[in-house]
């Protein structure tokens, strides 16, 4: 440690007894978490009876720890004279370290435990103890996935919802054309636009439910102005009779993933909208000008000046739309559950109706098909982002 002239610390030197301390805290949190807390020693102290009865007990004393080692490692890295000579280029990376631990204990390493177990035949439950009870088979969910219709149709399902989904993405854009302008009351309608984005997705799908009801939905009462008259029963009551009976969107194999679909999209076109309503607040009035002075209007205008400077918007409206369409999940469990015969699965949906619903204890089926939802995900996501870097690439 370099002192000054007068013998006394910098103010760059490191505080050996603060780092000092925090390196022995953490180190013993690390041994504690590694070696010492564990649902055995949870039973022993807390006097349980059975071990899985200390599982809740021993996340919570392992959380304590993980929460002390993160604080002991900050305290030590802030003193060290490395850290105070490059502050202002370090600590951004420290307030990101604790969202980038979290995001990998809950979602990178699930997405390898998820891997895993798809090589498993597993039920989802643990023995008495607390011991793990599945078997390694292999590859015998993926053999067993490449003879299961059911996720051929899902799959298809998915790739539906991916090629109509990317009808919110040009709808957002005009809605958002028509909405950019300055007359009175625009933020009303914009609010209203925008308001089935906001509400739950569970919402929008029993909305679409009641309204595709043959009996008493929206649709059916606008089929009824067509097709049907009120009349006198041989009781004297008034009836409804159709001349051609309203069609049950929901129940019928063909039309069903259509009509769900539907109801997907209008959130996602509301999400785009606002995207493009913050990308048009961004667009160039000088650049409108010089077009117009050129003789451009209309969808000259358009295509060759307004859309150009959308890139950024429409690229993060394209990405949102494709993971929504991929993982598509709340209008299906909502509004038909997989039915009506598993004609409106989706790879999402299916996932977890092998693993915790009619096909339960299928962990390690379930599993597979994660894994492959997965790797479509990343597949696509993989190339926007190369499409991304190529585009920064040539702007330079």
């Amino acid at each position: 440690m370099t002192t000054n002239t007068a013998g006394t610390p910098g103010r760059f030197d490191t505080s050996t007894s603060r780092v000092v301390v925090a390196g022995v805290a953490l180190a013993v949190c690390i041994v504690l978490l590694m070696f010492v807390i564990s649902t055995s020693m949870m039973q022993e102290v807390m006097g349980y009876s059975q071990r899985i009865e200390a599982r809740v007990p021993t996340f919570f004393v392992r959380m304590a720890a993980l929460v002390a080692a993160i604080v002991a490692a900050f305290y030590m890295i802030t003193g060290l004279s490395w850290y105070k000579r490059n502050k202002v280029a370090i600590a951004p990376w420290l307030f990101l370290a604790i969202g980038l631990a979290f995001f990998m204990v809950y979602v990178i390493v699930p997405i390898f435990q998820s891997v895993s177990y798809s090589f498993t035949k597993w039920n989802g439950l643990y023995d008495i103890d607390g011991v793990w009870t599945g078997t390694w088979v292999g590859l015998h969910n993926y053999k067993v996935l490449l003879d299961d219709p059911n996720f051929y149709t899902s799959l298809w399902n998915n790739l539906l919802w991916l090629v109509l989904f990317m009808l919110a993405v040009p709808v957002g854009l005009f809605i958002a054309l028509f909405l950019n302008q300055t007359v009175t009351g625009i933020r009303i309608y914009k609010s209203l636009f925008f308001f089935p984005f906001v509400i739950s997705q569970v919402v929008v799908g029993l909305i679409f439910a009641w309204a595709y009801n043959p009996e008493f939905g929206l649709l059916s009462e606008i089929w009824s102005w067509f097709f049907c008259e009120t009349k006198p029963n041989f009781m004297g009551n008034m009836t409804r009779v159709c001349s051609v009976d309203p069609p049950s969107i929901l129940g019928d194999e063909v039309y069903a993933t259509y009509g769900v679909i539907a109801a997907g999209l209008w959130p996602q076109v509301a999400y785009c909208m606002i995207l493009y309503l913050t990308g048009l607040n961004n667009v160039s009035t000088e650049l409108i000008e010089a077009a117009r002075l050129d003789g451009a209007k209309g969808w000259k205008m358009l295509w060759h000046v307004v859309l150009p400077q959308l890139k950024p918007a429409t690229f993060i409206a394209i990405i949102v739309t494709v993971i929504g369409a991929l993982r598509s999940f709340d209008m299906v469990a909502t509004m038909t559950r997989g039915g009506p015969f598993g004609s409106t699965n989706v790879l999402a949906y299916y996932m977890y109706d092998q693993a915790v619903g009619e096909g339960v204890g299928r962990y390690g089926y379930g599993s597979a098909i994660a894994t492959v939802l997965f790797v479509i995900m990343l597949v696509y996501i993989s190339y926007f982002l190369w499409r991304m870097y190529q585009d920064e690439v040539e702007a330079r």
